[in-house]
């Protein structure tokens, strides 16, 4: 009997996938050739045991065998057959609600009835690869499986544009009665690089977090005395007089969005600053007001760098740097950015880049922990520094101590590339030490908000040294690694309650605090360049990878700083 299924089931794959096979797959337009993936394929596949339980009372399934893991290229489409035992005393009859067997999505990736990138329905973030639902990978095919009978399951999947190893795990149930054995029945599914090299490490097979991280286009565009820099790509600059105005073209997001943080670059020499506003739409296309997201100059001689607190309405509030929406969601939006200068005679300020990370992560709910991207251990050398002792330094820049996480961690990321303020830049702290600290606690000072801790602030004080730097939001610790492998260190915002976070100094906990993600130890636990602590000597910690990412995906939803003109996969 067992050979005789294991006949049946090479050919039953083989004609499947051989109609996948030939499906012609498409290429984007203007890749070289050279670069285009051509290495998919199957690998062999699983035979069954040589022995299943058979007639035990009610629903079971015992697995039977199952198709080769596939190796595709990004986008691509593989069928895949399974079979599963009927071990126990009833029979599975499709179309009878309490008696039809399916195949579920399961634990460990992408979790019991979760939706997931490799297939779907189109539902839930899921592609449409014909599944009867985002979390029901196959249906029984025939109409009765009986008892000691066994069925094929087929489905198909989809190759996610992210390079990466990813998992399905799938059990078997009968829907409205129970779920059947779990044996740890997984597919692995290997998308190549788009030049078909191998990928670098695991991804979670979940559907991520909605997170759309965009930039504005330069044009088309609104533009009011101002013009392009030469060359166009480089930026905006003001064209004469004092003032004028961008204002980019709507923006759509790939989702409902009820969160947007704006970011950006900009010179602004003495005597200049600019202003940034975003507007935001619905999906019935009603326009909101135009919301105020700060008035920004790298120095402060000529105007006092702030937020605009007490804006509020019916669509939304700014909450210092964030933009949130109240119960309606919002589908679009469009920046302006005003440009000034004291005199028209004084250099005028540029526009260099607007970044906007558009989120919906209050209808998301994380899984902890995520898988790991990569097995080693690596941490990046960046330079240590800690806050605690400035500790009173220049109240009009709040203070020091515990105030000053933000530019404390934004310091040691800009010179771990190699960046920093001069020493005639620094004269003005006098005799502190580490002076770098306060002099970026000055310049990421918000007078509004009375501190140091505005997200874009700290970002474009870091682009002021010539780094691409920008606020994101990332879905989890495993999309962190990939920045660590990349050799790119991440400033994470977390929160969390007393006790949550084991070896973090204050055991009170903390509303909100920055620091530093460095490096992942072999166990995937995070290394981290914590500036609350009480010497540079003490700065490193390790924190365990469950209880961190509770703190910084479950606490700002995954808010980080991105610094370095390093492209990250």
């Amino acid at each position: 009997m067992v050979r005789a299924l294991l006949v049946a089931f090479a050919l039953v794959w083989g004609s499947l996938g051989s109609a996948a096979a030939a499906a012609p797959r498409a290429q984007p337009s203007g890749v070289p050739t050279a670069a285009v993936c051509g290495g998919s394929s199957v690998g062999p596949g699983i035979a069954p045991p040589a022995r299943v339980p058979s007639g035990i009372p009610d629903f079971h399934a015992a697995w039977y065998g199952q198709s080769g893991y596939p190796t595709l290229c990004p986008g691509e489409r593989s069928n895949a057959v399974v079979a599963y035992y009927n071990s126990g005393s009833r029979g599975w009859v499709k179309g009878r609600m309490g008696e039809v067997a399916y195949l579920g999505t399961w634990n460990g990736d992408p979790g019991q009835d979760e939706p997931t990138v490799l297939g779907g329905n189109g539902e839930m973030g899921s592609p449409q690869t014909g599944w009867p639902r985002f979390n029901r990978v196959a249906l029984q095919p025939s109409d009765y499986v009986g008892p000691a009978q066994v069925a094929w399951f087929q489905f198909t999947i989809q190759a996610p544009e992210r390079p990466g190893f990813y998992r399905l795990y799938i059990r078997p149930l009968v829907e409205g009665a129970a779920w059947m054995e779990d044996v740890g029945v997984y597919w692995q599914v290997t998308v190549l690089n788009p030049d078909g090299t191998p990928p670098a490490g695991r991804i979670s097979s979940r559907v991520p977090a909605p997170i759309d991280d965009t930039a504005p286009a330069w044009a088309p565009a609104e533009l009011d005395n101002v013009g392009f820099t030469q060359p166009p790509e480089s930026g905006i600059v003001l064209s004469g007089g004092t003032k004028g105005n961008w204002t980019s073209a709507w923006v759509l997001t790939r989702f409902p969005f009820s969160q947007l943080i704006p970011s950006w670059i900009a010179d602004t020499p003495a005597g200049s600053w600019i202003e940034v506003e975003i507007q935001t739409r619905s999906a019935a296309g009603r326009e909101t007001r135009w919301w105020r997201m700060g008035i920004w100059a790298s120095g402060d001689e000529t105007i006092r760098r702030t937020s605009i607190n007490g804006q509020s309405d019916a669509d939304g509030v700014v909450e210092t740097d964030t933009f949130k929406t109240r119960a309606e969601k919002m589908t679009a939006y469009r920046a302006r950015v005003t440009l000034s200068r004291s005199t028209a005679t004084g250099a005028p300020p540029v526009l260099r880049r607007v970044y906007a990370v558009a989120s919906d992560t209050r209808s998301y709910t994380p899984r902890y922990p995520s898988p790991r991207y990569t097995d080693r251990a690596m941490e990046l050398s960046v330079p240590r520094y800690s806050q605690e002792i400035h500790a009173g330094e220049f109240p009009q820049y709040d203070g020091g101590g515990e105030a000053w996480c933000s530019p404390t961690s934004t310091e040691m990321v800009v010179e771990y590339w190699n960046k920093r303020p001069s020493a005639s830049d620094m004269a003005w702290v006098g005799p502190y030490a580490d002076p770098q600290v306060d002099y970026a606690a000055r310049y990421t000072y918000d007078a509004a908000y009375r501190g140091t801790g505005n997200w874009p602030f700290n970002t474009a004080y870091a682009s002021h040294f010539g780094l691409e730097a920008r606020v994101v939001q990332l879905g989890s610790l495993n999309d962190a690694e990939r920045f660590i492998v990349a050799g790119v260190p991440l400033i994470a915002s977390i929160s969390h309650a007393p006790g949550a976070l084991p070896g973090f100094l204050n055991n009170a906990g903390t509303s909100g605090h920055l620091l530093v993600i460095v490096g992942f130890t072999a166990s995937g636990d995070v290394i981290a360049n914590d500036p609350a602590a009480l010497s540079n000597a003490t700065v490193r910690r390790v924190y365990g990878r469950e209880a961190f990412e509770r703190a910084w995906i479950g606490g700002s939803g995954g808010v980080a700083y991105r610094i370095g003109n390093t492209v990250v996969p």
